[in-house]
């Protein structure tokens, strides 16, 4: 990913600062580039005052957006400094994305899933089982993202099925997505007394919400693991 953040932050330029709100959700805010020195970015929001629950104080994981919708460009960084009646001022942590390239973003996640081969009508299924499955539970999903999944399953898949799949995103509202998914690769193993299918899929038909609601998810997944593993890292540093 490249990191030439000049070619993208140019000072003038408007963009959108995407932050966490304390119930899980997201709150995107317009801004203005105001300045950009090395991997520190400034920005002037447009809103004084920002919604109840917004967290964006130092140190606080925010990804940044500009261009247009369809030709738009990412990058995480970190709050470095929030006064109020000043410039929001951050460091860039990453390379820039394409917002295309976003829907390859994979999170490893666990989640159960139903899983209906449109071929020959074998299903496996999760229904009754828990959000947050144990290990022992199949199907469930293991990694996830907008362009594809990949599942485990006693369903024996070879690469070319079609597959019918239905999944709830683990929001505080719940969100069923149901998609049509190509088994593109596919190995067996041994899950204990079972034979299990280790199958990647990309999708072949998904509503463009629902994929948009699976990339809000994966990324703000991500922000939220990123600001754990940056509360872990500070927490050694000061030991």
């Amino acid at each position: 990913m490249p990191r030439n953040y000049q070619e993208y932050f140019q000072v003038g330029k408007r963009a959108k600062v995407e932050m966490l709100l304390s119930d899980g959700g997201t709150f995107s805010d317009g801004a203005v580039i105001t300045a950009l020195s090395g991997d520190r970015l400034s920005v002037r929001l447009s809103r004084d005052e920002l919604p109840e629950g917004a967290l964006l104080h130092e140190k606080a994981p925010v990804s940044v957006r500009v261009g247009a919708r369809g030709n738009g460009y990412t990058c995480r960084a970190l709050v470095l400094s929030c006064r109020e009646g000043e410039d929001l001022l951050m460091g860039l942590i990453e390379g820039v994305v394409a917002e295309d390239s976003r829907a390859y973003y994979r999170l490893q996640a666990e989640m159960p899933v139903t899983l209906y081969k449109m071929a020959t009508g074998w299903k496996d299924c999760s229904v009754n089982r828990p959000l947050f499955p144990r290990e022992d539970y199949l199907p469930r999903i293991v990694n996830i993202s907008g362009g594809g999944l990949r599942a485990e399953t006693e369903m024996e898949l070879t690469p070319g099925d079609l597959v019918h799949v239905v999944f709830h995103l683990p929001l505080p509202e719940p969100k069923t997505v149901p998609v049509v998914a190509e088994v593109v690769q596919s190995e067996s193993r041994e899950d204990g007394y079972r034979p299990c299918y280790s199958a990647g899929m990309k999708y072949r038909e998904i509503n463009e919400r629902d994929r948009d609601a699976v990339v809000a998810y994966v990324c703000n997944e991500e922000i939220k693991r990123l600001r754990l593993n940056r509360k872990e890292y500070l927490s050694l540093v000061n030991n």
